[in-house]
């Protein structure tokens, strides 16, 4: 059998607690934002990265950075060149020139 208790409560207890149990099933119905897309050029992706245009090119031709077309624009998701810095930063070489 289970046991009962019975207690006296505050009106403005008896909300908060409900206040609370309501806020937080609410969130799971609330979608969840989705990251702003930010696209960049060639100019601002190689002036982001310390590069020249034509290295950029040969690196999205090697597929270090990945690259979109939109029309005959091309375009680079700030994430992807994120991602592709975080790649280069975990080398072993040693040395080079900052910007």
């Amino acid at each position: 059998m289970a046991n009962v208790m019975l207690h006296t409560f505050e009106l403005s207890d008896f909300e908060k607690v409900v206040e609370q149990v309501l806020e937080r099933k609410l969130k799971s119905f609330i979608p969840k934002e989705k990251e702003k897309l930010t696209l960049l050029s060639r100019k601002d992706t190689a002036k982001l990265l310390c590069i020249s245009l034509p290295t950029l090119h040969d690196w999205t031709k090697t597929g270090i950075v990945k690259a979109h077309r939109i029309g005959n624009r091309i375009l680079y998701k700030l994430e992807e060149v994120n991602q592709a810095l975080n790649q280069i930063q975990t080398s072993t070489k040693k040395g080079g020139l900052s910007c």
